[in-house]
């Protein structure tokens, strides 16, 4: 039974229901659907007075017309959630979108049902009091988000071919954290750049396939990390950070062909750090049950640092199997995405509507360590940015994508009254 604090608190019902109707990317077309008809329920005034129509089977495109010929923005969120793995780990069940000591729990609290309710209830809020948008307003909900799908891309194209200019692109990836050993303090990190992303498989069919498979995977583990600090990081995040970074970090920034190595050191002592530093090739997964298929395969996910080339790389696993029988089978090959400028109209609402929910907490642009789903919108808007309203200690933020995961319910109120302000911007 919901605590008595809460029973007419309509965000945190709303991200319970939202968080008990399992959308685990991958899923057929029935579970998303599911939750449209919930959300058409919590959310009827959205839905009543703007378009909405259905994108590759679980996507949500939803269209709120403005009363002027201002300039329109985009707000982005995926449906889909990760796998729970075993229930058993789980303090409270996956979904039953537990409310417990503050917090609400079950996945995709965090990432990002949080995020997209708080989004809906602010404009449920606003329309509730007579408000229309100045310009258009869409939402862009993918549904494929977890497993790097194309149903953002498909609405991008849709958007493309319809004309739509936006002023801005709002997703999630960056937050309020201190994920940096370079920081003496939390930060409001927002993602203004990407990694690139390769994802691709080897197979092998004969006798001897798992043996040749296994001397393919050797051969592609010589390819190692190569670390460095990229140009969005050096000339763009690092100089934003200064005002919070630690007196020896301030003096490497001063002098990074001096002490661009020790930077790079104490950039590499976090998860995060590591991550915008490194070019990497990495097994992803191999399929559990690989001795009892046909043909068994290896899973490779690949993270590229802006100025490397994602071909490149490609071409360098090419090469190391020239000459064998294994297959290669690209799925996903995208380089790195453009950088956002941090000026401008569009930066400011942003930035406006953060220093108000985070008073006194630096804004630092920033490259952001994994992908999203709003790199697709660069297609039509040069000013696409990442963040989600919540402040996300790192130990929040490893219960991403693992057990517990969980978001405050002060997290989700903050998330509700930013997006009050950024949806009238």
């Amino acid at each position: 039974m919901l605590h008595p604090d809460y029973q007419n608190d309509t965000a945190v019902r709303a991200l319970r229901l939202a968080i008990m109707q399992p959308t685990i990317s991958g899923d057929d077309a029935g579970s998303f659907q599911r939750l449209h008809t919930l959300l058409r329920q919590l959310f009827p005034l959205v839905f009543s007075h703007g378009s909405c129509e259905t994108v590759d089977g679980g996507a949500l495109l939803i269209h709120l017309p403005g009363r002027q010929h201002a300039r329109s923005m985009v707000f982005c969120a995926h449906l889909d959630v990760v796998s729970a793995g075993d229930p058993g780990r789980w303090t409270h069940p996956p979904f039953s979108g537990t409310v417990w000591d503050g917090y609400i729990y079950g996945r995709g609290a965090a990432d990002m049902k949080g995020h997209l309710i708080a989004l809906l209830c602010a404009a449920e809020g606003l329309l509730q009091e007579g408000w229309q948008p100045a310009g258009d307003i869409w939402f862009a909900f993918s549904c494929d988000e977890e497993t790097r799908g194309g149903s953002m891309r498909s609405m991008a194209r849709i958007l493309k071919s319809r004309g739509v200019q936006p002023a801005f692109v709002l997703d999630e990836g960056g937050n309020v954290s201190h994920p940096y050993t370079l920081a003496r303090e939390d930060a409001a990190y927002v993602g203004v750049c990407e990694k690139g992303r390769l994802l691709f498989s080897l197979s092998c069919e004969g006798i001897n396939a798992m043996e040749t498979l296994a001397r393919a995977a050797v051969r592609v583990a010589r390819i190692r990390p190569e670390y460095r600090l990229c140009a969005p990081v050096l000339e763009v995040m690092l100089p934003a950070m200064k005002p919070i970074l630690s007196r020896e970090a301030r003096l490497f920034l001063r002098y990074p062909r001096v002490f661009g190595r020790g930077l790079l050191l104490r950039l590499r002592q976090t998860a995060t750090g590591r991550a915008i530093t490194q070019t990497q090739l990495s097994l992803w997964k191999q399929n559990g049950d690989a001795l009892m298929r046909e043909v068994p395969t290896l899973h490779y996910s690949a993270s590229v640092l802006p100025g490397d080339e994602t071909q490149k790389l490609l071409g360098r696993v090419k090469r190391m199997l020239a000459r064998t029988p294994i297959a290669l089978h690209v799925t996903v090959l995208e380089e790195p995405g453009q950088v956002s400028p941090a000026r401008g109209l569009s930066w400011d609402a942003l930035a406006t509507a953060i220093q108000v929910h985070f008073p006194g907490v630096r804004i630092v642009p920033c490259l952001l360590a994994g992908g999203t789903d709003s790199r697709h919108m660069e297609c039509i808007c040069p000013n696409v940015y990442r963040f989600s309203p919540f402040i996300l200690p790192p130990e929040e933020l490893a219960r991403t994508h693992h057990y517990d995961e969980r978001l405050s319910i002060e997290n989700l109120h903050r998330g509700v009254s930013f997006f009050r302000q950024m949806l009238q911007a």
